[in-house]
């Protein structure tokens, strides 16, 4: 669960990073007004309102801040599936609590985070020894399944490898964002966090990533071309990846596919109200793309794939123009907004046939809202 707090200057991370940060900033915490879903309910929301069925294989404590998670959520028409199995639930202490995470924005765009994520020991919940059966059933059931970097803070490399095996056992396609966390993954002195890059990267058909995090992850020199990025995801041991998506910020995206096609797409310029969540909203777009795609082999690879990043920009934007993210999150009239002015030819890096094809996909997705022909967990 987030807390956002009122802007105000961001400290440097030595300062943020810390015990005595998070207990001044838990006095905080008893302010509903400041509640808000954090986390990968950004995504799983986004995808909800994309027309997605979504569900959330995740912990939350027996708390107020529990309670507070699965019941918004539900309100978003997302189901909570409790990822811990009875037994740990009641044995391993750091399951009591639900994770609070705070906020901090400095008003003019630019975002940080304080948690107990920040403080280890990790991984959080290390003595986890199984996933319950309602989680095996919908990685089971599910089409695709999303996993930033943050879970191998939670969850040691073998567990979530087990996780999204079940998923991939079944065809699912698995996107992976390392979020800020990628500056973590190559460090050649930390085997369990090389362990799980090779788990993130051996498991994802899609790898979503800033360029700075692509630089952090692959080795690639930072401002290199968005091709050389993906050719280290593509050429990493074992890699499963068949999508690489770089993203731009206010520049857009690229994405580039291990058979060789490729597409960069601009992004509407809005009135930002901060930044928060906008790659998470933005991955549920490229979610439906690609069960779109997987299901619609006769389509134009060329035009799927721009069609795609078309609409996760867009997303992204939507959601740029709200505080906060959880609820705040892109909404799907917004975005169709958004993408009716693209249409026009009013958004600079655009196809206007592109955004018109993103419109009708995001619009087709909304109108069979809850049909069983695409589960996403």
């Amino acid at each position: 669960m987030d807390v956002l707090c009122a802007p105000a200057p961001i400290p440097p991370p030595r300062e943020l990073k810390t015990k005595r940060a998070l207990d001044a900033l838990m006095t905080q915490s008893s302010d509903r007004t400041r509640w808000e879903l954090g986390g990968n309910c950004n995504f799983v929301i986004a995808a909800a309102r994309l027309g997605l069925s979504a569900a959330s294989a995740g912990h939350v404590g027996d708390d107020r801040y529990g309670e507070f998670v699965a019941r918004e959520l539900a309100i978003e028409g997302v189901q909570h599936v409790e990822l811990i199995s009875r037994h740990d639930r009641a044995h391993v202490s750091a399951l009591a609590e639900t994770l609070v995470c705070f906020v901090l924005s400095d008003g003019a765009g630019a975002h940080a985070f304080c948690s107990r994520y920040d403080l280890g020991p990790w991984p959080l919940m290390r003595d986890v020894s199984e996933v319950s059966n309602d989680a095996r059933d919908a990685l089971r059931r599910c089409r695709a399944v999303f996993v930033n970097g943050f879970v191998f803070d939670e969850l040691k490399p073998r567990a979530v490898k087990h996780a999204v095996g079940l998923a991939k056992s079944n065809g699912a396609g698995v996107f992976f964002d390392p979020g800020p966390r990628a500056f973590t993954f190559a460090d050649a002195t930390n085997a369990s966090r090389l362990e799980a890059l090779d788990v993130a990267l051996c498991a994802a058909d899609v790898v979503l990533a800033t360029e700075e995090e692509l630089a952090a992850l692959t080795g690639v020199p930072l401002r290199s071309a968005p091709e050389r990025y993906a050719e280290a995801i593509f050429n990493y041991p074992n890699s499963a990846a068949e999508w690489v998506v770089v993203k731009r910020g206010a520049d857009g995206a690229f994405l580039v596919t291990r058979d060789g096609h490729s597409v960069a797409v601009g992004c509407p310029v809005v009135k930002v109200g901060d930044t928060v969540g906008c790659g998470d909203s933005s991955a549920a777009a490229y979610v439906l793309g690609y069960l779109r795609a997987r299901a619609e082999p006769a389509l134009d690879v060329g035009e799927a794939l721009e069609t795609t990043v078309t609409l996760a920009t867009h997303v992204g934007s939507a959601t740029a123009m709200n505080l906060g993210a959880g609820r705040n999150v892109a909404r799907a009239e917004t975005v169709l907004d958004l993408l009716s002015e693209g249409a026009t030819g009013k958004t600079r890096g655009v196809s206007k046939v592109a955004a018109a094809a993103a419109r009708s996909v995001l619009q087709d997705a909304v109108a069979r809202r809850g049909s069983s022909q695409i589960q996403l967990s």
